[in-house]
């Protein structure tokens, strides 16, 4: 007897074969049998008719490696259909060090809020490696399988004791391929950078290929939030000459989809120059709603010299002539108009839903100014940095010919890392459905949808390495989603949407992880069915 049976699906392998229509049996955590009309009884049986049965899918760009110590549920992958989401990117890591250590590189960044800060020092488990990790999460469970990045600028931070501009030298050079040697072979995914934050910006090219050299002895990819800085299409040039010199897989992560040259110069790097590179692409983003407290982080983590002075030396620069000039040089997410920037959630109703600019005129200063007056009273906001009001093109909205016929190019939905405990504290408000938006985008411009659910399947397990998931074959593990494609949708854009910002998408029926059912007919479950995968352990 089988434990599950999927009847009369169309389903779709991951290849980019046609859907075929075909009953899926699951025993244990396996795939069992695939074939037309399965007569053998099963412990429950599905009924798919009209609908896709697929492969889980797999995100290769997320921030979620804490966020089952709070709700291992990860509601808006399973109701999408994903079941396998790659941690640790943007060189944001969970080793190497203490909790401390993590929790003050991630508060450091702004990636956690004062009070998550506090009570994730109380709350969270113990580790100090990759393993240890692991069996944290193993003890509150995930509705979803975990790979898991290292990250270059944790690593890189924790051995230099700081974040210095500088290379690390000799010893400390030494000491982080000893960390790194260490978590890859108990079971770690590659590195991850983060070529916008400290301390990874601070990198060269040579460091960058002395790092991305100890990964490729595994087999790994090396995934980067590139240097945006120096220009989109020049940075991803940079990545990708990383990629030529040392060989090693890479992962080009959330490409702007505003700049399609960036895209020419990755396919030819991988066509052309046989760079082992991946892209992924947030299919959809209208710009990030952030609390008061998070803008004062942002603003610590992108400034040299108001890094090492923490919130309290932001909030101080905030009043003085020096400190706002040096606030405007260092925090990039000012620079531009104020137009397209709101102020949401306000505690004064007279702000509500209206951009800077607005309210620097009603007071008759600058608007730059007025941003910084607005971030140094003591009222609370939500800034809508980008928001749609303001008609400002994003970086993330629809994808050129050129984009749609690149077939190397998934889903990544980056979704925001904000606080579970404050929806509002942190957030944006398209993320949540990158893979639904992406599935109607690119069928609408007439990708077969076999060939969408490839790009964000077996292409990004082949490129990881990830064991005998991204294909629904016999033999393989039982991560399956039933699709109702022309009702697999996310709620299209409205301007007052800042209000609810945990909106999920909708057309995915069933989920099966490791074959334990997660979601059935828009009831998610608490099955906790997925695993940290270990790279050096799969079976």
């Amino acid at each position: 007897m089988y434990d599950y049976l999927i009847k009369n699906g169309l389903v779709v392998d991951g290849s980019g074969k046609p859907a075929v229509k075909a009953d899926v049996a699951v025993k244990g955590d396996k795939v069992a049998r695939i074939a037309p009309d399965i007569q053998e009884p099963a412990a429950e049986v599905y009924d798919a008719a009209g609908k896709y049965v697929i492969p889980g899918l797999i995100d290769p760009h997320v921030h979620e490696e804490w966020y089952c110590f709070d709700d291992g549920r990860y509601e808006s992958y399973i109701r999408q259909g994903v079941t396998t989401l790659v941690n640790g990117n943007c060189s944001h890591s969970i080793t190497p060090g203490h909790k401390k250590e993590v929790l003050d590189y991630y508060l450091g960044n702004g990636l956690v809020g004062l009070k998550q800060y506090q009570r994730y020092l109380r709350d969270w488990p113990d580790w100090h490696d990759f393993e240890g990790y692991a069996q944290a999460v193993e003890q509150v469970g995930t509705n979803c399988n975990f790979v898991t990045l290292l990250g270059h600028g944790s690593i890189r931070q924790y051995v230099m004791h700081g974040a210095y501009n500088r290379a690390p030298d000799e010893l400390e050079q030494a000491q982080i391929e000893n960390i790194i040697r260490h978590n890859m072979d108990q079971g770690a995914w590659g590195i991850s950078f983060g070529l916008d934050y400290v301390p990874s910006r601070y990198a060269s090219m040579e460091e960058l290929c002395n790092v991305v050299s100890q990964i490729k002895r595994y087999d790994a990819v090396s995934a980067a939030h590139l240097r945006h800085q120096i220009g989109i299409p020049e940075s991803t040039a940079e990545f990708c000459e990383v990629g030529r010199r040392t060989g090693a897989k890479i992962q080009i992560s959330h490409l702007a989809s505003a700049v399609p040259e960036a895209y020419d110069i990755a396919l030819k790097a991988i066509e052309e120059d046989g760079v082992r590179a991946r892209i992924d692409v947030i299919p959809s983003s209208v710009g990030h709603c952030t609390g008061k407290e998070r803008m004062l982080l942002f603003t610590m983590a992108l400034s040299d010299e108001l890094f090492s002075q923490g919130i309290e030396g932001v909030k101080r620069a905030l009043h003085t002539p020096e400190g706002r000039a040096m606030i405007k040089k260092d925090n990039y997410t000012f620079a531009g108009p104020k137009d397209k920037v709101y102020i949401v959630n306000s505690d004064d109703p007279h702000l509500e839903n209206r951009s800077v600019r607005d309210i620097a005129q009603e007071r008759g200063i600058d608007e730059d100014d007025c941003m910084l007056d607005l971030l140094g009273d003591e009222k609370n906001y939500v800034f809508w940095l980008n928001a749609p009001a303001a008609n400002v093109p994003s970086n993330f909205i629809d994808h050129c010919e050129s984009i749609v016929k690149n077939p190397y190019v998934s889903v990544g939905s980056d979704t925001i890392m904000g606080d579970p405990a404050d929806p509002y504290d942190w957030y944006e408000i398209r993320r949540r459905g990158g893979f639904a938006i992406f599935a109607q985008m690119y069928v609408g411009k007439g990708v077969p949808y076999e060939e969408v659910v490839r790009r964000n399947t077996s292409m990004v397990a082949d490129h990881f390495g990830i064991y005998k998931r991204g294909r629904l074959v016999e033999g393989n593990y039982a991560d399956i989603a039933v699709i109702d494609l022309p009702n697999y949708r996310y709620p299209e854009m409205d301007q007052m949407q800042y209000k609810t910002p945990q909106m999920n998408a909708t057309g995915c029926d069933l989920v099966l992880c490791n074959g334990k059912v997660e979601l059935k007919d828009g009831d998610l479950l608490r099955t906790y069915a997925g695993r940290v995968l270990r790279k050096n352990a799969q079976g």
